[in-house]
């Protein structure tokens, strides 16, 4: 297998952060009342500071790069971006669902495996095309200055 462009290596990373989010998601999914709306007040936090960044880096600079390649798989660009309006939605359902001090498991877990879903669709989609996409500028990318990381990892961490 090729290795991925250093300046997708980032996005990889966000993808690990992300996981290890879903995971915590799906693992409070199964707990009490307040331990769910904690979890998903969490969550919701991760999404809005990290995966919203995420989603525009892939969408203003990567999927412009590679959409006219002769080998994009367009199909798995409209499944991503679609992923991606999904879990707004779903993340914006947590969040409400938050407020009101009511979070349902289901709801949690349904939003869980899609992220993880979307992320594996996503580095399988990029690790097959890495080799074929070698030529593209992918040097042109220039990702946002920030902190990648779960929320907990960030406030635990020295600025």
């Amino acid at each position: 297998m090729t290795r991925r462009h250093d300046a997708l290596i980032p996005l990889t990373h966000d993808h690990h952060h992300a996981l290890h989010n879903a995971r915590l998601l799906r693992k409070a999914a199964d707990s009490g009342d307040t331990d769910r709306v904690d979890a998903a007040r969490s969550f919701v936090q991760f999404f809005r500071e990290q995966s919203v960044m995420h989603f525009r880096e892939e969408e203003e600079q990567i999927f412009p790069l590679v959409i006219n390649h002769p080998e994009c798989p367009r199909e798995a660009i409209v499944r991503i971006l679609t992923d991606h309006v999904r879990l707004h939605a779903l993340v914006d359902s947590l969040g409400t669902s938050a407020e009101e001090g009511s979070v349902e498991g289901d709801l949690m877990r349904e939003l869980a495996d899609l992220l993880q879903a979307h992320i594996r669709y996503e580095e399988d989609t990029s690790s097959r095309r890495s080799r074929s996409w070698s030529p593209l500028r992918f040097g042109q990318v220039s990702l946002a200055e920030r902190r990648r990381g779960p929320i907990a990892d960030r406030e635990e961490a020295p600025t």
